[in-house]
């Protein structure tokens, strides 16, 4: 009876280690440990103080007492398997709870018992799996790496390899992996058509899913991006995020009355999101400044800047542009300090304008074409900053590029009629327009290969745009040239160069590069109205281009 009870007590102070170790976070070894010395800890220190030896365990003057030793030594290591089981079943547990908060969206939470599972089963899969997900939906791809390593040859470690590579940015090899024909297979390829551009191909397979929220929130981009707002509103739902899309959608597709409610209804929910929360306080603030709410509209930039590092983020997008204005700036300090002072005074009969009025003359046609460029915004999207807005941006650039573009040719038209024909050259120049334009696109091809390592934006490639494009040639070839050149001298190229792109709202270094060519196909030429016909060229050879070429633009 004495002997029953002893092992009842060890068994149970095993039980108690095991399960102290279990809720401290301890690993298998620990937990084991542990238990150990919970159950025989006791026992083992009375032994030393009794000068009892270690061989005493396993031999005995009595057989009796010798096998009851070895009836000890094997409850020992049922204790272990007992610790094991309870264990994996607490794994088990944790790995449950982690399960629901991510579905809640809790992803810190879930992450956090997600790893409580794994110690208490390293090896415990469904969390390993599910801990890779969250770090992937938090953005995080090393400590995702990490744990799909673990997983080894799991049937969803493609999967989630898939996923990695796309969070990654290489929806390319995406595509070459051996994905399952299951849903979450079809639609990672089309998660990976839709990073490559292909976005009739990904809406095509996006069609053939089941309707989870993913595959709708990905319709609705898709749809977007092939001009078709409208039918993304259609296949959002009532999630958060889809509400997000739609708000988004809403504002974008020009309702932005309709938008605007729905936003600021979300945001509350959208506390503990800040991706969410920076994707719907952007778009508020458009919407407010673009309807002349200004008070709403800084409200909700100071709540934007608590989130998002807007200096940062405007100078990681402008500083193309911030370089060639301290190019220029430079340039202008350099010729200035080279003009020596005039001893004599020489009349000159219908003198050239200076720099100055070169500027300002420029300012003027481009406040006068941002003035047509926000009516034009407020009348199809109800919006007056469609300039800057994703999406309607493509919609009023290449408007803006035609005002500006008429507004320049226009003004030198009244301003140096006597001059025009200097300016414009000989009229045969006209057929070198026929090798500048394919000029043109191969230009605007190769910085189509070299943009997106650069993260840099593109022309909208409208007929518009290069209309407008055409008609400032004048300006920026022909007359700024000759301005600067009067008063910089050899400076002149590089000061037209870069002034031409730095007037222009789009891609600076898409500019630059053109400017640069254009002016010593110019010098080649003799003639702008070569260059003026390479636009209208180059415009109507990518007009032809199917819009899935145009994308590698």
């Amino acid at each position: 009876m004495v002997e029953a009870l002893v092992w009842l007590g060890t068994l149970v102070f095993a039980a108690t280690g095991a399960l102290k170790g279990v809720e401290k976070g301890f690993d298998l070894l620990g937990v084991l440990v542990l238990a150990t010395v919970t159950a025989v800890g006791g026992g083992s220190i009375r032994d030393v103080f009794t000068r009892i030896t270690a061989k005493d365990y396993t031999e005995s003057n009595s057989p009796g007492e010798g096998g009851r030793k070895l009836e000890g030594m094997r409850l020992i290591a049922i204790l272990f398997l007992l610790a094991s089981q309870a264990l994996a079943q607490e794994a088990d547990t944790y790995y449950a709870r982690c399960q629901r908060l991510y579905q809640q969206g809790a992803l810190e939470s879930a992450q956090a018992t997600c790893e409580l599972a794994l110690a208490g089963d390293p090896s415990h899969r469904p969390a390993l799996r599910l801990l890779t997900r969250i770090h992937l939906d938090k953005k995080e791809p090393d400590q995702a790496a990490t744990y799909l390593e673990r997983l080894g040859d799991d049937p969803e470690a493609p999967l989630l390899r898939a996923r990695l590579l796309l969070l990654k940015g290489k929806p390319a090899e995406v595509l070459s992996l051996p994905l399952p024909e299951g849903p979450e297979g079809r639609l990672l390829r089309a998660l990976a058509l839709e990073g490559l551009k292909r976005y009739e191909e990904a809406l095509k397979e996006a069609k053939t899913l089941p309707p989870t929220p993913e595959v709708r929130l990905l319709l609705a981009r898709l749809y977007l991006a092939l001009d078709k707002p409208e039918e993304g509103l259609s296949v959002l739902d009532s999630g958060l995020e889809e509400r997000l899309e739609k708000g988004r959608l809403l504002f974008l597709s020009g309702r932005p009355n309709e938008a605007i409610p729905l936003l600021e209804a979300l945001l509350p929910e959208l506390a503990g999101q800040p991706e969410l929360a920076r994707k719907a306080l952007s778009t508020l603030v458009l919407a407010y400044l673009g309807q002349g709410d200004w008070a709403r509209g800084q409200a909700a930039l100071a709540q934007l800047s608590g989130l998002v590092n807007l200096p940062g983020l405007l100078l990681a997008r402008a500083w193309p542009w911030l370089l060639a204005f301290l190019a220029f700036l430079g340039l202008i300090l350099l010729g200035e300090s080279r003009i020596e002072p005039l001893r004599t005074v020489e009349v000159v009969e219908n003198p050239l304008p200076g720099p100055g009025s070169l500027y300002l003359f420029l300012l003027l046609a481009l406040l006068l074409a941002l003035g047509l460029a926000v009516l034009l915004g407020k009348a199809l999207f109800a919006n007056a900053l469609a300039l800057v807005t994703p999406y309607q941006q493509n919609q009023v650039l290449p408007s803006f590029y035609l005002f500006l573009g008429l507004s320049l040719f226009l003004g030198l038209l009244l301003w140096q009629r006597k001059r025009l024909a200097a300016i414009l050259g000989p009229p045969q120049g006209f057929v070198e327009g026929f090798w500048v334009g394919p000029l043109l696109v191969l230009l605007l091809f190769v910085y189509g290969l070299v943009r997106p390592l650069l993260g840099f934006s593109t022309l909208p490639l409208n007929l518009l745009t290069f209309l407008g494009l055409a008609l400032m040639e004048p300006f920026f070839r022909g007359f700024a040239p000759m301005v600067l050149k009067e008063r910089y001298r050899d400076l002149a190229p590089y000061l037209s160069v870069l002034l031409f792109a730095l007037a222009l709202p789009g891609p600076t270094l898409l500019f630059l590069l053109l400017g640069a060519a254009l002016y010593l196909a110019k010098e080649r030429a003799e003639s702008l109205l070569g260059l003026s016909l390479g636009w209208v060229v180059a415009g109507v050879v990518l007009a032809l281009f199917p819009a899935s070429w145009l994308r590698r633009f």
